[in-house]
């Protein structure tokens, strides 16, 4: 815990964290000071207090707002002293800790009441402003050319608080003195220069330090203009030389609080994490097949799930069986598990409408964007503060009842049926989806290259060849020729189907399977450019003829597999700390020595731990599986993928990895580039240099410009650090020839084959090309053709926030409504949607524009969409 006397703890807590300041709880002592907050104000305009409830206009009569005291779990050291939640269109309600000090709740029952209030008037003028709070430390990147911010809701709220204290300025308390500073301290009136610069590139130059203060101070004099006053009391106490001790013991404190709870956090989510573990166990136990009706279900358990759950308005219950709202996922976001790896924007930019701490308290720095940790953090506290309940599941298909039928079929208040991966299902009368982008988007086989090749379903075995002239079979795992019909999921994989009985290519196959096994079984030698089947042994020349492997270099046979003691399949992987080997298709494991088969169940856990981690690194893997800690540097990678998703991989391998190659479409050339910033790459100046350049120099621009689409950006600019920093830029070999095939050789290794023929090895591969809401588990899979949905829309009636079914019980949030494949289910609305989408992103702050996945775009216009959602 951190030491500072008390003055300066109270004073370094403030709003944010000061919800545990007092040793015990007191509900009575919190309800009077509730209402001594209540009757001594300040009140938002217009507002009037009614049997203990504050009444704001709201255009129409009024909006009621209940102001009572809550017990905050005591898992953690902080709290935030009062937190604001929405009941529904015309109600809320401010929650104030019990065990907060009387100043403070006043402060901060002041603070959410104009919070509230501001939000209720935009709606009454029938706007939302989309801006997230500015008043915080840090770096500034909503700053016009003026100099002055928005402000948020939250933002007006801090001010609101902010005058209290300085009212009472300058002859008062020292207690509110060092409050006062504190307060200032936490909006980011007082920000020192950093220790380093900040990064700055052409049309995207933050504030930081004394500049962004001075921004934050300016925009709160030109829009509040009746607190300007005690605004400037503030800043002036804070600039006197005796408060200058008082201000360093203050940020001191506001360090080391920052410090605990970054310490502790991991804790509180480790045991939501277990909590839901035993949740799951509980109700498959008591419910083997089907679970009963849920009145409220997210599918998704990551960041655009948790503040769906945040600002949902109450939702009755069921019973004492199940939650009345229940979130359903096996895992819990990529973004919140990349590790120590920096997010796109910073952290003003990630605001978790609802949430108790935002990503800004768990920063180190909170100057640089935030790191994946910070904003984990952030989302798994929330989680855990609210008591999210997750069932880890799987969710593999929601069908919405039809109204042909039969009440027999379906329970009586069951709207939509889930099923999960493990065959159970559940029923919820209302629905949201919350999943993301899909799952990552897997490189085809090109359709002019399919001839003489074979593509197996490493699942069920089931395979499709492609004769010369095009012709397609559809064979069984035994390699016989099949009529039937194949599994959806290997339908899917290998593009074919049989209809009527004869076989039909529907696409092209994949080149890999979801896991990140090669889907053709051949191995090739890279030394001989022989190859061989290892399940049916035969044997390929260069050419691609079967031969007979007897006459082959015995050192050859060996290496395909066939050795004097019998066949032995060359893509086992020895491990080197045992005396066992693995397959990184099946996961079988073998005695290296002799071969023989050992059943897994017999390994030493550690050994099998090992083993697994061998079976992952000789599988691809795809953008957001890997974090730093992954790369080996004796690692050879080739990373596909010339966008954000590559520039991060790229990024997060070169410290360790021994050579890196990235690989990119061929792009073609534009009439103009972004100027980069100084030590990274120019594509501006390039672009200039291929009018006059040599043509083998102008296919080496045009090559490196392939790469400068949505990754070339301030974040992956950053010196020594992002791709398109020249000390990573330079080393990294670049390709726009990219894999026409994936297998795996002799060596150990993934062996690719270019448009060319030409044949390139490598110890790891990422693909990262994107995702896709159509493939299985992608929202727009879950929801199946059928589905129609329409565009919900904000207070204006323009903003599109989501998506949803005519009904409004099914709804589509957060970057799964703004895929193309989910899109496609508006039909005739769907190009009009997608412009407006993209011209709502072309608004956002530097860091953020044109980026309308991002949780920068979908956070509040989840949070909005809640404060009117009426099941």
């Amino acid at each position: 815990m951190c030491a500072a006397p008390g003055p300066i703890a109270h004073a370094s807590a403030g709003l944010d964290f000061g919800g545990r300041e007092l040793g015990t709880a007191g509900v009575g002592r919190t309800a009077d000071a509730i209402k001594a907050a209540l009757t001594d104000g300040p009140l938002p305009a217009g507002a009037r207090v009614v049997g203990g409830q504050v009444l704001l206009p709201d255009g129409q009569g009024s909006f009621t707002v209940s102001v009572e005291p809550r017990r905050m779990p005591s898992t953690l050291p902080y709290a935030p002293v009062a937190t604001a939640h929405f009941l529904g269109p015309d109600a809320a309600v401010v929650r104030v800790s019990d065990r907060a000090t009387a100043d403070l709740i006043r402060q901060a029952v002041a603070a959410r009441l104009t919070e509230v209030a501001v939000i209720v008037a935009d709606r009454s003028d029938k706007q939302r402003p989309d801006v997230t709070s500015g008043l915080n430390e840090g770096v500034l990147t909503t700053a016009d050319t003026a100099g002055r911010i928005p402000l948020s809701p939250r933002d007006i709220g801090r001010v609101t608080a902010l005058k209290i204290l300085g009212d009472q300025l300058p002859t008062t308390s020292a207690r509110v003195k060092n409050a006062a500073l504190g307060s200032a301290i936490a909006m980011g009136l007082l920000d020192e220069e950093p220790a380093r610069p900040v990064h700055r590139m052409e049309g995207n130059a933050p504030l930081v330090g004394p500049a962004a203060a001075a921004a934050r101070a300016a925009s709160v004099r030109a829009t509040l203009p009746d607190s300007a006053i005690g605004l400037d009391k503030v800043l002036d106490l804070a600039r006197k030389a005796g408060s200058q001790a008082t201000l360093k013991n203050i940020r001191a404190e506001r360090d080391c609080e920052r410090r605990v709870l970054r310490e502790q956090a991991d804790g509180l989510i480790t045991g939501r994490t277990t909590a839901d573990a035993e949740l799951t166990k509980s109700l498959n136990a008591r419910y083997p097949q089907q679970l009963p009706v849920i009145p409220h279900v997210i599918v998704g358990s990551g960041w655009a799930a948790t503040v769906d759950y945040l600002t949902l308005p109450p939702v009755a219950g069921a019973g004492a069986d199940v939650p009345p709202v229940l979130t359903v996922a096996a895992g819990y976001g990529v973004v919140n598990d990349l590790g120590d790896f920096r997010l796109t924007q910073p952290a003003m930019d990630n605001e978790l409408p609802g949430a108790p701490f935002q990503p800004v308290d768990f920063a180190e720095d909170r100057n640089d964007f935030v790191m994946s940790t910070a904003f984990g953090r952030a989302v798994g506290v929330a989680r855990a503060f609210a008591g999210m309940p997750t069932y880890q599941a799987n969710v593999s298909g929601i069908e919405a009842r039809a109204d042909t039928k039969a009440a027999a079929e379906w329970p009586a208040d069951a709207r939509y049926r889930l099923t999960t991966s493990d065959k159970r299902t559940l029923y919820a009368r209302s629905l949201d989806l919350a999943t993301g982008l899909g799952p990552p988007r897997i490189q085809q086989a090109a359709g002019d290259q399919l001839a003489g090749r074979t593509f197996v379903d490493p699942d069920t075995g089931y395979q499709v060849t492609f004769g010369p002239a095009g012709d397609v079979r559809i064979l069984d795992p035994q390699g016989e020729p099949y009529t039937g019909q194949l599994p959806a999921s290997a339908s899917w994989l290998l593009g074919a189907q049989n209809v009527d009985g004869e076989p039909r290519k529907l696409s092209e196959p994949f080149l890999l399977d979801p896991q990140g096994r090669p889907t053709e079984r051949r191995v090739i030698d890279p030394e001989s450019r022989y190859s061989v089947d290892p399940d049916t042994r035969v044997t390929y020349a260069p050419d691609g003829t079967p031969i007979d492997p007897v006459g082959l270099d015995p050192a050859l046979r060996a290496r395909l597999g066939f050795r004097a003691e019998g066949y032995r399949d060359p893509r086992f992987v020895a491990d080197p700390d045992s005396p066992y080997s693995v397959h990184p298709m099946t996961g079988a494991v073998a005695l290296t020595e002799s071969g023989e088969p050992v059943d897994r169940t017999t390994v030493p856990p550690q050994t099998l731990v090992r083993l697994d981690g061998l079976v992952r690194a000789h599988r691809v893997q795809y953008g957001g599986q890997n974090t730093s800690a992954s790369y080996r540097p004796d690692d050879d990678l080739l990373v596909v993928g010339g966008g954000a998703g590559g520039a991060s991989e790229v990024e997060q391998a070169h410290p360790v990895t021994r050579q890196v190659t990235w690989g990119a479409r061929p792009g073609r050339l534009a009439a103009d580039y972004p100027r980069g910033p100084e030590g990274a790459l120019d594509p501006k100046g390039l672009r200039a240099e291929w009018d006059s350049a040599a043509p083998a120099r102008k296919a080496e621009i045009q090559r490196d410009l392939s790469f400068v689409s949505g990754g070339f950006n301030r974040r992956n600019t950053l010196p020594s650090i992002g791709a398109f920093s020249l000390p990573i830029w330079k080393p990294t070999l670049r390709t726009t020839d990219l894999p026409v095939t994936v297998r795996y050789t002799t060596t150990g290794r993934f062996g690719t084959t270019d448009l060319q023929g030409r044949l390139s090895t490598f110890s790891r591969i990422v693909y990262t090309i994107g995702q896709e809401t159509d493939y299985p588990g992608g929202a727009a899979a879950l929801l199946g053709p059928g589905t129609r949905l329409i565009a919900m829309l904000g207070p204006d009636g323009v903003e599109v926030n989501g998506l949803g079914d005519a009904q409004r019980t099914l709804r589509v949030l957060g970057a799964a409504g703004v895929t193309p494949g989910v899109l496609r289910l508006t039909g005739a609305d769907q190009a009009v949607l997608t412009d407006k989408i993209k011209q709502q992103a072309d608004v956002l702050p530097p860091d953020a524009r044109s980026i309308h996945p991002s949780i920068r775009y979908h956070a509040g216009r989840i949070a909005e969409m809640n404060r009117t959602f009426q099941r």
